[in-house]
């Protein structure tokens, strides 16, 4: 049987859409690429990419339903797509100032984006192998071949996409930068400092009390650095962790090392968090009672109980926060122990505890930044030093 023929027997629709699949998550890779690199050239490689794919899946489809072997439309597809991902890397080389690749390299390392990209690079890798060693006239052969296909990009898909998320994050402004200078009392300092994550120290006068925070949702964590200095200064030092693609949901057990490494250095351990970040400080208070004092919740709220002996949980929120679910809020009242302390500071709002501008769907704050985080570190030195 000629070669030809083997082709147009194999030819099933089915076969046509599944190879469609990777070119759409390839597609919708090169969207959010695209999105965060904004380059002309590297638009026309993808172009090039998304056009081989999408002949290839035509030829398939010709075979299936009209038995025609239009060979042009398979042929192309290693010049095609090999030009076009050479011109992305040429994109990638000559506008390198586009992007912080530093950055990029820490979110693509990061879990569990690293696994992520692992996998999608063994699978590339793999499908290389088997276009070499199975016939690619095989109906099965190109079953496996575009199930591998599928799962790599699916990966490439999803990595990619928490990549361009962490890109869209709320930033630090001015008064952050400055408050990581530290002042007379307090010095400020990178305990950790690498592609895992940044870790800063709030050292204050302080003895004995430690807080490790967790930042809000799709916020960079320096942006709470003017809080975390008023709290030094009330003798509670600070540790603010980075989180991988700026969501504490993947560095719940962040406080673990930090608690470890410092334990000789604190007698008492809170931990803390605002929005998304105090909710999985929450989740992790939640499971480690015997080794904290206690919880800071800057508008959030539990999940899971918090009672336990002598454990502390201050909860500080603003009168004109639109972001926090106040039903959910109410609910989760269940789950505080009985030294539960509340704060609703009237004029705050959601975003004002931090130092990065308005937040989505937020309501209009009626005091100032400054007086929203003197509030806060009163509140919190007051219940835990007591």
């Amino acid at each position: 049987m000629s070669k030809e023929q083997k082709y147009l027997e194999s030819a099933s629709i089915g076969m046509a859409l599944m190879d469609a699949i990777p070119v759409l998550f390839f597609c919708g890779s090169v969207f959010f690429i695209g999105s965060i690199f904004n380059s002309v050239l590297f638009m026309i490689g993808a172009a090039l990419c998304i056009a081989a794919g999408a002949c290839k899946v035509l030829w398939k489809l010709l075979l299936a339903t009209t038995h025609r072997n239009v060979l042009i439309l398979n042929r192309q597809f290693r010049y095609v797509m090999s030009g076009g991902f050479l011109i992305m890397i040429i994109a990638l080389i000559v506008e390198h100032n586009r992007v912080s690749f530093p950055l990029i390299w820490k979110n693509v390392s990061a879990f569990p984006g690293n696994i992520l990209f692992i996998i999608g690079i063994v699978g590339m890798t793999a499908m290389f192998v088997l276009a070499k060693c199975m016939d690619a006239s095989s109906r099965r052969a190109n079953y496996i071949e575009q199930t591998v296909n599928m799962i790599a990009q699916l990966c490439f898909f999803l990595g990619i996409m928490l990549i361009w998320y962490a890109s869209d994050s709320y930033r630090a402004d001015e008064t952050a930068a400055a408050a990581l200078n530290g002042n007379g009392s307090v010095e400020v300092r990178y305990v950790n400092k690498n592609a895992n994550g940044n870790i800063i120290l709030f050292d204050g006068e302080g003895t004995d009390t430690a807080l490790v925070f967790y930042p809000g949702a799709k916020v960079e964590y320096t942006a709470y650095a003017p809080l975390m200095l008023k709290l030094a200064e009330n003798g509670i030092d600070c540790f603010i962790v980075e989180m991988p693609y700026n969501m504490a949901i993947f560095g719940l057990g962040s406080a673990d090392k930090l608690i470890e490494k410092y334990s000789n250095s604190y007698t008492h351990w809170y931990i803390g968090g605002h929005s998304l970040g105090g909710a999985m400080a929450a989740s992790y208070a939640a499971k480690h009672t015997d080794k904290l004092d206690g919880l800071v919740l800057l508008a959030a709220y539990p999940t899971a109980s918090l009672d336990a002996d002598g454990f502390k949980v201050v909860s500080v929120y603003g009168s004109e926060d639109g972001v926090l679910n106040q039903d959910k809020y109410k609910n989760s009242l269940k789950y505080m122990p009985a030294d539960f302390s509340e704060l609703v500071i009237e004029g705050g709002n959601h975003a004002g505890f931090g130092s990065y501008g308005a937040q989505a769907g937020d309501g209009e704050a009626a005091i100032s930044q400054e007086e929203q985080w003197e509030q806060t570190a009163d509140i919190i030195a007051e219940k835990l030093l007591r």
